[in-house]
């Protein structure tokens, strides 16, 4: 009987995951705007010039993208007009990933509770023997004559 509940709880966890997991595929599916990889950092620079500004502190702004390119770190820098709409998709190319290695979680979960599924259920086999077993006896048949 304990069995029986655990499976219940078991097969009760492995929906919520298929919800969850469905959920995220569908995201996924859905996306349908290109996407940029990357690490969008946009901060403030100083120019340099004696009378400007930006040595009170009010710095200029400037965004790069950081790229590993070859297993490099590769700065480029993203033009002013550029800006938001690389924004948008650089944080989406993240939610993205944010998303994958969520599905890598919850596969390794339900396939764990999979597992303990499949303990929850497997029964021994055990012949149930009624009494004594019964001797097979041949009864010898005379040759002809």
């Amino acid at each position: 009987m304990i069995q029986r509940r655990k499976a219940s709880r078991l097969r009760q966890r492995l929906r919520d995951l298929e919800s969850r997991l469905s959920s995220l595929l569908r995201s996924l599916i859905a996306e349908r705007e290109p996407l940029v990889r990357g690490a969008f950092q946009a901060h403030g620079t100083r120019c340099g010039k004696p009378n400007c500004k930006c040595l009170q502190g009010a710095l200029h702004p400037t965004a790069v993208l950081v790229v590993s390119e070859e297993g490099e770190r590769r700065n480029i820098y993203v033009r002013t007009v550029d800006r938001q709409d690389l924004k948008r998709r650089n944080e989406r190319y993240r939610r993205f990933r944010q998303s994958r290695a969520e599905i890598a979680t919850v596969g390794a979960e339900i396939l764990g509770f999979v597992d303990e599924l499949l303990e929850a259920l497997i029964e021994p086999y055990s012949p149930q023997q009624r009494g004594r077993p019964r001797k097979r006896i041949r009864k010898r048949r005379k040759p002809p004559q």
